[in-house]
């Protein structure tokens, strides 16, 4: 997020480098504008690939054009195998299937042009770490598990021994209860870090410039990045050894990063468990940035021990690398971030081409900060995820958390996604100068106490659109910083100084503050100029007992065939509107809060909008949904953009408001996985 350009320019100072990088690639980005398509291979979408051999996607971008992937069918010349369960395995070996390597990234240093390397089920600790890619998408690089293996590569070491009582530090304990609580310790000198001790660092990197912490917003912060797992299950880390005495499940480290405390779950013994300690920063990487051209298949990857963005490294990572495929990997345990595909630093020079990366059907669990982050992505399609649980460091003041976490996007398509259960985190943030980039057919749900919501578009002013999608349940996140932030958030989706964006046919519900929330944003200097707000379009969404329906900062926006869900009671205070589902928007200095039909009478908004009485209940771990509508539910021309509803059912020349294309009027039981739409 980029903040206070106006009061940097004022003041004279130089900007800062984030800002440095965003003008660098804006000039980039305006160069290709002037010239053709095809002409322009960082930016044209049809130039990389010929139209005869390009995939159709069938899905159009808010410009009309249809996203063509740069994607086709790929042929090795040769294939190499690991197989580290095999007694015969040897990285001296040819990497033959009776002969394999013994380990992945033996093969990554072998690996040419055009070939793959197909590994056999095993736990494979090892950093592999690509010196090369492919050379296009006719010869790429593919690492991939072999078909029906469970393959899984870790960040962390198996410590079986070593463990001895910890006795020397104080427990503010009486005597009796002191003796009842066991906890361990261990050294660290036997594992070989590589220059890299994550016990010993904090989990802050180099770029500050946003952080604003009061001092007790500081401890995740400076907690360390190593983690410590038993039998699978992630140990809470403390600050301080003291906290020991009233928690289990959690570990301590000392100052020098070299001796760990432990106190598990009913004070046992972690000699007789499986203790596992994260100690590399990443798990796929390569280490020569710039990479192109690799394909990642079917592999899961563990436990990396990296630090908060930016810069943005990821678990797994394109190392600032284009034309990346990632897809049926599972990507679980980050400390920060679990994998990164774009430009990666904004403190660094863009590279000439950013972004065309592929990331389907993955699973991403468990990341501290954020599941999926890029720094200037383009061309880039995201589709057929699994996306859960990650937000739990709580450092949403340093901006860089989400399920996804993008910035400036161009000509991008995330589809048939599942966003669910973040906390301190949004389920997608796109920032900064996005355009032309469409959010279709997800489901993002139970985003929890953050400060904005479902999604976030953030200082973009060319057209984006966000359709057919269910935004359920979000709520507030409770501010801070050194500028008392107030509590704030709980929206479904929130248009953050950004024009021209097209919100239709969704579902948003259960939001505890506004389902869509505008916000002016005219002294921030994006570009040429300020953002405005204005000219954004709500159609055809359906609302319901969302805290307040559309939250207007202006009247310069559209909003027509909406579906209501009128007051349903649980406020009676005249003077608390939030709580009513009404529409808000300013008008000569106050905020008018307007039911429908004053949204009508006195605005000119929904002509072709309406109430309803509804019932709708979301499972987001089944991903079903029980709902019912019954009034007068209007139909509606269907827009080129929407011939197909959330689950792909193809529209006829109208459709109902929200994702599907019919409302039942009893209460009926439907699946809402789009998953199944990203096909192998």
């Amino acid at each position: 997020m980029f903040h206070n350009h106006d009061q940097i320019m004022s003041k004279g100072l130089p900007l800062p480098q984030g800002i440095r990088f965003k003008r660098l690639l804006r000039t980039r980005l305006r160069v290709c504008r002037q010239v053709s398509i095809a002409g322009c291979l960082s930016v044209g979408l049809l130039a990389t690939v010929s139209p005869a051999k390009a995939p159709h996607t069938g899905v159009l971008l808010p410009d009309g054009r249809e996203f063509v992937s740069w994607e086709q069918p790929l042929h090795f010349t040769r294939t190499y195998y690991v197989d580290n369960r095999n007694p015969r395995a040897a990285d001296s070996n040819p990497g033959t299937q009776d002969l394999p390597f013994l380990t992945i990234n033996k093969a990554a240093q072998v690996l040419q042009r055009g070939e793959r390397v197909v590994i056999m089920t095993g736990v494979y600790r090892e950093r592999v770490a690509p010196p090369r890619g492919g050379t296009g998408p006719d010869a790429m690089i593919s690492y991939e598990a072999a078909p029906g293996a469970s393959v899984v590569v870790k960040g962390s070491r198996l410590v079986k021994g070593g463990w001895e009582p910890s006795t020397e530090y104080k427990l503010d304990l009486p005597g009796p209860a002191r003796a009842k609580v066991k906890i361990y310790q261990r050294r660290l000198d036997d594992l070989d870090f590589q220059g890299y001790n994550p016990f010993g660092m904090v989990n802050i990197m180099q770029d500050r410039i946003y952080l604003h912490p009061k001092p007790s917003e500081l401890r995740p912060h400076l907690l360390r990045r190593g983690m410590v797992f038993v039998d699978g299950k992630r140990l809470e880390q403390v600050e301080l050894y003291g906290e020991l005495a009233h928690k289990d499940g959690a570990f301590w480290c000392e100052h020098d990063g070299l001796t760990i405390h432990v106190r598990l779950a009913g004070d046992a013994d972690p000699s007789q468990h499986e203790v596992e300690l994260a100690i590399q920063e990443q798990v796929f990487a390569p280490r020569i940035r710039g990479s192109n051209y690799i394909r990642v298949k079917g592999i899961t990857f563990e436990h990396a021990a990296n630090g908060f963005p930016v810069p943005q490294r990821g678990m797994v990572s394109a190392s600032r690398g284009n034309h990346r495929i990632i897809e049926d990997c599972v990507l679980r345990h980050a400390n920060g971030v679990a994998l990164d595909i774009g430009a990666q630093d904004w403190d660094m020079e863009p590279p000439a081409v950013i972004g065309y990366s592929i990331v389907r059907r993955n699973h991403i669990d468990d990341a501290g900060v954020c599941g999926l982050a890029g720094l200037a992505v383009q061309n880039t399609l995201i589709e057929g995820n699994l996306i859960e649980h990650v937000g739990w460091q709580d450092v949403e003041l340093t901006w860089e958390t989400g399920g996804i976490k993008l910035h400036v996007t161009k000509n991008c398509l995330l589809r048939n996604n599942v966003i669910r259960h973040t906390i301190h985190a949004e389920g997608i943030w796109l920032d900064y100068q996005n355009a032309n980039t469409r959010v279709t057919g997800n489901v993002v749900g139970d985003n929890l106490e953050t400060l904005r919501g479902g999604i976030y578009l953030e200082a973009s002013h060319e057209p984006n659109m966000i359709d057919n999608n269910i935004f359920w349940k979000a709520t507030e996140g409770k501010g801070g910083s050194a500028d008392n932030m107030a509590p704030h958030g709980g929206w479904g989706i929130t248009v953050d100084g950004s024009d021209e964006t097209v919100i239709a046919h969704n579902l948003i519900g259960e939001t505890q503050d506004a389902a869509i929330k505008f916000r002016n944003v005219e002294g921030r200097i994006v570009g040429s100029r300020g953002g405005t707000a204005r000219g954004n379009k709500v159609l055809d969404n359906i609302f319901y007992r969302c805290g307040k329906a559309i939250d207007f900062s202006n009247q310069g926006n559209t909003a027509d065939g909406n579906l209501y869900t009128r007051d349903w009671g649980e406020v009676t205070e005249e003077n608390q509107s939030v709580g009513r589902g009404l529409n808000w928007i300013p008008d000569s200095g106050a905020i008018l809060r307007l039911d429908l039909d004053a949204w009508q009478k006195f605005f000119g908004f929904d002509k072709h909008g309406a109430y309803a009485d509804m019932n709708i209940d979301v499972d987001l771990d089944a991903l079903t949904m029980t709902w019912s509508a019954s009034g007068n539910v209007p139909d509606l021309p269907t827009d080129e953009h929407f011939q197909r509803d959330l689950l792909g059912e193809e529209a006829g020349k109208a459709r109902k408001p929200g994702p599907f294309l019919r409302l039942p009027d009893t209460p009926t039981k439907i699946v809402i996985d789009p998953r199944p739409l990203v096909r192998d």
